[in-house]
C-alpha cells in the first residue's frame, strides 16, 4: 500500500482534523480534505493500525471547500481546518462533542454548542527554531513532522506574538536553541527560551518597547529568570460582575485563548450557583475555582501535580481573601481523597488522558455537582460514563472552541446527584 496512489471520496472529519477518505476498498486518514471532496492519495504510510495519505490533487472540491487564508496551511501543523469556513468549523467541533456524549443526553439536558466568533487569536505559542537557505527562523511544526514552516504572520495567534517572533529572529543568536516560548498575559509576555545551555546575548533595543519577562529553561526543563527583578504578570479572570487578577508564571497553566477561558470560567460560574465547598482537581494555579470562590465566598481545597502551580494558586488564593488549601498530588495515581469528600462542586479539568481514577472513586467523594472540562471528547466521555453509572444525572453540555482552525475542540459538562 505505502507509495501508492489512490483515488476516494472524502468522508467525515474526525477530531484532529483529518477526514476519512475512503479509496478503492480502503479506509485512509488525510489531512486537510472535506467531506464531499473526490481525491487522489498518496499512501504515506500506516500510524496505529490505521492508513495515512497525503492529497496529490483535488479532483473534485467539495461545495463545503474554502481556499485558506493562510499560504501555508496545507503544511503547517497548527491549523487543521482552514480548508472549510469557520461556521462549518463551529458546527463540526459542536458535532464532535454532543456524539460523543450522546448515549447520557436526554430531552432536558441543556446542550450549548459553539458559536463562531471572528478574531479570537491564540495567546500561547511554542516556535521551533526552523533553518533554510534563509537562515534561522522561528515556525510552529509541519504536520505529522518536526521541521518548522517559515511564515511570517499566523493568522491564528496575537499580532503582539507575531511581532515578537519577527523581533527575536532579528535580535536573538537562535543557534542551538530548541524552541522560543511565549504566554501573552493582560500585563506583559513571558518569553521562554528553551535550551542547553544560557543565550549568550539578547539584544533587546527594539524589544525594550514590549513588556518581557525572560526566562531560560534548561535541558532538565528547569526554568529561571534570565533578567531580575522578576516581572509579575497577570490573568483577568469574571468573578460574578467582576473582574479579579489572578498572577499566571512561566509554568502556569492557562487556556491558550483570552475570551473562550473567560467563557468557560463564567459558564463555571452560572452553572455552579452558591458552593460552599469547591474541590478542585488538576486545579493549576487556581484559573476555574479562584474566581468563583471571589464571587461566592466558597473554600476551596484543591490538587495538582505541578508544585510550581500549587504554589501559584495558595499565592494567588491569599491575594484574592479566598480561604484555600492547594496540594502537590499525582491524580493518576493513588492519593488521599478525605479533603475532597463531600464538596458542594468538584472542579475536573484533566490533561488529554481524563480523569478516570477520580471518577471511579465517586461513590466515595460524592459531590453535590460535578462540572467537568474535556480537552478529548472520547476520554470525556468515557469518564462521563462512570459518573452515570454511580448515579449521576447528566444536566448540560456545551461545547467550546478555543483553538479555531485547529482540530480540537472543549467539551464541558455538568453532572448532579440523583
Amino acid at each position: 500500500m505505502i507509495g501508492k496512489t489512490l483515488k476516494g471520496r472524502a468522508g467525515p472529519i474526525l477530531p484532529g482534523g483529518e477526514a476519512l477518505v475512503h479509496a478503492d476498498g480502503d479506509t485512509v486518514l488525510v489531512a486537510n480534505a472535506v467531506p464531499g471532496d473526490e481525491l487522489a492519495v498518496h499512501i504515506s504510510g500506516k500510524r496505529r493500525g490505521v492508513w495515512r495519505g497525503e492529497i496529490v490533487e483535488v479532483l473534485e472540491a467539495s461545495d463545503q471547500r474554502i481556499t485558506p487564508a493562510c499560504p501555508v496551511a496545507t503544511l503547517c501543523g497548527g491549523c487543521a481546518l482552514q480548508s472549510i469556513s469557520g461556521s462549518d468549523q463551529a458546527k463540526l467541533k459542536s458535532e464532535w462533542v454532543k456524539s460523543a456524549f450522546a448515549p447520557f443526553i436526554k430531552s432536558d439536558t441543556a446542550w450549548l454548542p459553539i458559536v463562531w466568533q471572528e478574531d479570537r487569536f491564540r495567546r500561547r505559542v511554542r516556535w521551533s527554531v526552523g533553518s533554510d537557505r534563509a537562515g534561522l527562523f522561528l515556525g510552529f511544526k509541519a504536520f505529522a513532522s518536526h521541521q518548522p514552516v517559515r511564515h511570517r504572520d499566523c493568522l491564528v495567534v496575537t499580532p503582539q506574538l507575531n511581532q515578537l517572533a519577527r523581533l527575536i529572529e532579528k535580535n536573538m543568536h537562535l543557534n542551538g536553541v530548541a524552541s522560543v516560548q511565549a504566554l501573552q498575559l493582560n500585563d506583559g509576555i513571558h518569553l521562554i527560551i528553551e535550551t542547553e545551555h544560557p543565550p549568550e546575548s539578547i539584544a533587546t533595543d527594539e524589544l525594550d518597547a514590549l513588556v518581557l519577562q525572560w526566562w531560560w529553561r534548561d535541558a532538565q526543563g528547569i526554568t529561571r529568570p534570565l533578567k531580575k527583578p522578576v516581572i509579575p504578570l497577570h490573568d483577568q479572570l469574571p468573578a460574578g460582575n467582576l473582574d479579579v487578577a489572578v498572577t499566571v508564571g512561566p509554568d502556569g497553566f492557562v487556556q491558550g485563548q483570552v475570551e473562550g477561558n473567560r467563557e468557560l470560567i463564567a459558564q463555571i460560574q452560572d452553572w455552579a450557583g452558591k458552593p460552599r465547598r469547591i474541590a478542585d482537581l488538576f486545579c493549576g494555579i487556581g484559573n476555574l475555582s479562584l474566581p468563583l470562590a471571589a464571587a461566592s465566598g466558597a473554600e476551596v481545597f484543591g490538587a495538582e501535580l505541578n508544585a510550581a502551580s500549587v504554589r501559584a494558586a495558595a499565592a494567588n488564593a491569599k491575594a484574592l481573601h479566598v480561604k484555600a488549601s492547594f496540594t502537590e498530588a499525582n491524580l493518576f495515581e493513588d492519593f488521599d481523597i478525605e479533603p475532597y469528600i463531600g464538596a458542594d462542586l468538584l472542579l475536573l479539568d484533566p490533561p488529554r488522558r481524563g480523569a478516570k481514577r477520580i471518577c471511579d472513586q465517586i461513590s466515595r467523594l460524592l459531590p453535590e455537582k460535578i462540572i467537568m472540562i474535556s480537552c478529548d471528547v472520547a476520554a470525556g466521555a468515557r469518564d462521563g460514563a462512570i459518573l452515570k453509572k454511580h448515579g449521576y444525572q447528566f444536566k448540560a453540555l456545551r461545547a467550546l472552541d478555543l483553538f479555531p482552525g485547529a482540530g480540537h475542540v472543549e467539551a464541558m459538562s455538568l453532572w448532579t446527584r440523583i
